[in-house]
């Protein structure tokens, strides 16, 4: 994993395959079973008749929703199907405006799924954002625009999402998923909009895709590997993050994450690793490699933070009991928003291990460019700049 040497054939076979899932496929149109494209009917029974319809049929099945402007309340569509199905959506959905904690669309324990089409979903965000307490209550719940739990070797392309109430997508549990052509977009002043969570699954790709939220475009938890993120164009935001990690005693180690050839524009963080300090047990982050990456005026490019406490509820006296390690940086180049271009602030108890930095050129627009380490002896080679401090 790690290499973009294939990425270009790569990318027209999903595509092929996207298209493929609807070439010689049964199509169940929405409008059949009642749906109504007026933008007041709740289409949610609609959607899910015909989708339990397509998921008993046999062979290639096609849930489709044409194109115009869709209401639908909260829909959860199951597996186990009994073949490929694809969820073809050409219109645009739109979300009730109202803020009751639920998720959205749930795709829940399918395999070989397709979503596709080029339409959207509109979460209205709105008035959440506007009655947002996510930075003073860390136990807020708002609700999930879009939901893969337990989906398996499927595809995600050509499709959007704006202005969800919270998180955007949410990814748990699934295994060899891939998010292609996908574009995601609310106001930098959204709370809580993360782009693409991902939390205990594997095999999981996020490729030419565009991402601007009020939080991170792409978060990772606990509990994933091999997860490939290449050409992402992200921004606003809070940059492409792997964490926060050790919060909860029930973790799992994330292992295999490659960043390549991404883009951050104005962001608040670039590529970040963050652990919280008062871990309940000890953890492990592993094998993550920041490669060809361009920072646009971005705050943070370059941070590890094992110091993470947003909310100012962990003891930060004590230290992170999560242990980064074999963490590669490579030609990671642009400018920063702020004097501090590299910050790798890392656990007492557990200093990071085999941290590399290679090809580094990031300068401050305002003046001088400096950088910070701590706990972490990190090799470097080729030009660095702004230099490490010395051990």
């Amino acid at each position: 994993m790690g290499s973009n040497s294939n990425s270009g054939p790569l990318f027209f076979f999903i595509l092929y395959l996207a298209w493929a899932a609807i070439v010689d496929a049964s199509t169940f149109n929405i409008l059949d079973f009642g749906g109504k494209s007026d933008g007041k009917t709740d289409n949610a029974k609609a959607i899910k008749s015909a989708w339990v319809k397509a998921c008993s049929s046999q062979g290639k099945n096609n849930v489709l929703i044409p194109k115009g402007t869709y209401l639908s309340g909260p829909v959860l569509l199951e597996g186990k199907c009994n073949g490929p199905i694809t969820f073809q959506l050409q219109g645009l959905i739109k979300a009730p405006v109202d803020v009751n904690s639920y998720t959205w669309f749930s795709f829940s324990r399918v395999d070989q799924l397709t979503v596709t089409g080029g339409g959207a979903f509109d979460g209205q965000g709105q008035k959440a954002w506007a009655n947002n307490n996510c930075d003073k209550d860390p136990n807020c719940k708002l609700p999930i625009s879009v939901r893969f739990d337990f989906v398996t070797n499927s595809v995600v392309q050509g499709i959007s999402s704006i202005n969800s109430k919270a998180f955007h997508i949410n990814v748990l549990g699934c295994k060899d998923l891939k998010f292609i052509s996908v574009r995601i977009s609310a106001p930098a002043n959204s709370r809580n909009t993360d782009g693409i969570h991902i939390g205990e699954s594997t095999g999981i790709s996020v490729a030419h895709s565009t991402i601007g939220t009020g939080d991170d475009c792409i978060s990772l938890g606990p509990g994933n590997s091999d997860i490939n993120i290449f050409d992402v164009q992200c921004g606003p935001g809070h940059g492409i993050s792997i964490g926060s990690l050790g919060k909860y005693k029930n973790e799992e180690p994330v292992r295999g994450v490659v960043v390549q050839h991404c883009t951050l524009t104005g962001t608040d963080n670039g590529v970040r690793i963050k652990t919280w300090p008062d871990s309940p047990k000890q953890g492990i982050a592993t094998n993550l490699t920041f490669d060809d990456i361009i920072m646009k005026n971005v705050l943070n490019p370059i941070i590890i933070d094992q110091q993470y406490c947003p909310w100012g509820s962990c003891n930060q006296k004590r230290s992170s009991l999560i242990q980064i390690s074999k963490v590669k940086f490579n030609n990671i180049r642009g400018t920063s928003a702020s004097p501090v271009a590299i910050s790798i602030v890392c656990s007492k108890t557990f200093p990071c291990q085999d941290v590399e930095l290679s090809e580094i050129n990031l300068k401050h627009n305002g003046g001088d460019t400096s950088s910070i380490t701590s706990n972490v002896d990190p090799r470097v080679s080729g030009q660095i700049f702004p230099a490490l401090p010395s051990a």
